[in-house]
């Protein structure tokens, strides 16, 4: 299981994890929905522009995002 955070890009502050994620990471050019609220109401898209995985740190994967307009 991978623990998979989204950071926003330029500024770094981190805007969602995926703790014990098990499925695909995303990629550069990948857009993903980001769901928020108790019962996941509200939905963001972002686009990820860079990914960064530390070789000491396997298991956390680092994606900068940037805000989708709908």
């Amino acid at each position: 299981m991978r623990q998979v955070s989204f950071y926003e890009n330029g500024s770094g502050l981190l805007i969602k994890q995926w703790p014990n994620w098990s499925g695909v990471v995303p990629s550069v050019d990948d857009l993903v929905v980001l769901n928020y609220g108790d019962d996941n109401e509200y939905a963001e898209s972002y686009r990820v522009r860079l990914r960064v995985i530390d070789g000491t740190r396997p298991d956390g994967i680092r994606l900068f995002v940037e805000k989708v307009n709908p």
